[in-house]
């Protein structure tokens, strides 16, 4: 995987975090100077928090003892395990570096009593500490944040990561062009890992048609996965995060459903229930966007997912296959309509030196004079395109 074999060796190496990593390889050279214990390292997915570490690991001569936050799910087991990794030398005496990857996903229920246990820990370390976290403002991370170097791994921008992935095309024989490349480094969303997967997705000719394709499936999934999990799931709990990680504005996510939920729900009186739910989460949507009443957003998302999948009287064991509605691209083609329209109006009204509005009157007329075939003469004048013309004469 490209994600391994151009993992970064040393800081570097590492795009797009100078400042970043400049921050942390100080932590780890001076950390007995340094009053804080701990190095937390925030930011989105997929920007080098992780592989910085092991970077700078590679560049120092330091050993890496890598702990996942799963791995830490009772307070016992961080105070045995961490408690020992922490005071114990590493093998042929080499100095070490703990690291804590994802410390955000501990749960503030399920994993009580964890983010005291590592802060008790941490204390008794002879060895720099170092956290990841996606979201550093969770209220369960304070007590650590009070003791934590917080070090900001920021979102990278499209260029860095079209950068990164020229290099490797290069380094990789991959054919491609500048398109094709900046447009899979916007779309990724600052997610340099998740570029690199998809440019490997993409072979050894990475096309534009290809990465515009690998975006629409990924988006396509990614809503059909949610639809599953709304209209199956037994569990409102479960249905609740459905929506989370959709890629979709909320007015597509209302289409979905709408289209697909007939398909999935039977039942009449289920069926009745569940656009009830869909069409409060309208009443939402409307609120949230007349008004800015972002707080109605919970709402709307909580009738989307819980409030449609707790309709059902019993799940459907048929397979469904969920499909994306027609709607959208009926509104598209009526909107380029209507933007040929508006052209042909405008043009009409600066020949004319009319209004926009008198033009708009006279379009009957000009429209029966193209389907004539006497229109030649009058699309010079008004210089209309091909499309146009074409759309007169329809």
């Amino acid at each position: 995987m490209y994600t391994h074999k151009y993992m970064p060796k040393n800081s570097a190496q590492v795009f797009g975090q100078q400042m970043a990593v400049s921050q942390l390889k100080d932590f780890i050279v001076n950390y007995k100077q340094h009053k804080e214990k701990v190095a937390l390292l925030f930011g989105p997915i997929g920007n080098g928090k992780t592989s910085s570490v092991y970077a700078l690991a590679q560049e120092l001569n330091f050993d890496v003892l890598e702990i996942n936050s799963s791995d830490l799910r009772k307070a016992e087991n961080i105070s045995s395990f961490l408690g020992s990794a922490l005071g114990q030398q590493s093998l042929f005496f080499k100095p070490k570096i703990i690291l804590i990857d994802e410390i955000d996903n501990v749960s503030g229920v399920k994993d009580r009593g964890c983010v005291p246990a590592i802060v008790k820990a941490i204390e008794k370390s002879i060895f720099p500490v170092i956290l990841t976290a996606n979201d550093p403002f969770d209220a369960k991370l304070k007590p650590l944040k009070k003791i934590a170097k917080e070090i900001e791994f920021h979102k990278l921008q499209y260029k860095t990561i079209a950068h990164a992935l020229t290099w490797i095309c290069q380094q990789e024989n991959i054919t491609y062009d500048e398109k094709s490349i900046n447009s899979l480094a916007r779309q990724v969303d600052g997610d340099l890992r998740g570029a690199l997967i998809d440019l490997q997705t993409c072979g050894k000719n990475v096309t534009f048609e290809k990465v515009v394709g690998l975006s629409d499936r990924k988006r396509t999934q990614s809503i059909v996965s949610a639809l599953q999990i709304i209209f199956k799931s037994s569990s409102v709990d479960n249905a609740l995060p459905a929506l989370d990680d959709v890629d979709l504005q909320p007015n597509e996510m209302f289409l979905w459903i709408d289209y697909n939920l007939p398909k999935e729900y039977k039942d009449p009186k289920s069926l009745a229930k569940a656009y009830e739910h869909l069409a409060r989460a309208d009443v939402f949507q409307g609120r949230i966007r007349r008004r800015q009443h972002w707080r109605f957003m919970v709402y709307m998302f909580n009738l989307l997912t819980a409030g449609i999948s707790s309709a059902k009287e019993e799940r459907n064991t048929e397979f469904v296959q969920y499909k994306p509605t027609m709607r959208i691209l009926r509104i598209w083609q009526a909107n380029m309509s209507n933007a040929k329209k508006k052209e042909v109006v405008i043009k009409l009204a600066t020949a004319t030196h009319t209004s926009t509005k008198v033009a708009e009157q006279q379009l009957p007329y000009l429209r029966e004079i193209f389907r004539n075939g006497s229109g030649k003469e009058i699309a010079h004048e008004l210089e209309l395109t091909s499309e146009e013309v074409q759309w007169l004469k329809k």
